[in-house]
């Protein structure tokens, strides 16, 4: 066998044998992913709300989080949730524990992986948006 093609299948192997880390995320009040035209700010606010009332944040499904064991990243949640008034939100997490190495970072609104912790998965992190608005 020579040298490119031994590369070749330890790059493929390496891959196929990275252990990831996976987050289940549930819950999170979500439903089936909205229409984009429909969520913009004021846009098709639901029957028998007055005009300019606010209106919650509506949170997109999310999916599992899952990063690569080994490698640094992270993945905003930002994108999974909007407010149909346009006011800008605070992502909270529950004192659910992550794993070794994953933290949620409140500000930038990603869960982030330093690439440093072992395996390993949870279960039951709730996230909440809050307008500031009741």
């Amino acid at each position: 066998m020579n040298t490119a093609c031994s590369a070749e299948r330890r790059a493929f192997l390496k891959v196929l044998t990275t252990t990831t880390v996976a987050l289940v995320i549930g819950g999170c009040g979500g439903a089936a992913t909205p229409d984009p035209a429909s969520s913009a700010p004021g846009a098709n606010p639901p029957p028998g709300s007055p005009p300019g009332a606010n209106l919650a944040p509506a949170w997109q499904t999310v999916p599992n989080v899952t990063f690569a064991q080994g490698v640094p990243s992270s993945v905003s949640i930002d994108a999974y949730v909007r407010d149909a008034n346009g006011d800008g939100l605070v992502i909270a997490m529950n004192s659910a524990t992550l794993p070794a190495g994953v933290s949620y970072d409140a500000v930038s609104k990603r869960f982030v992986y330093d690439g440093i912790g072992d395996v390993g998965s949870t279960s039951g992190v709730v996230l909440t948006a809050d307008d500031g608005r009741s």
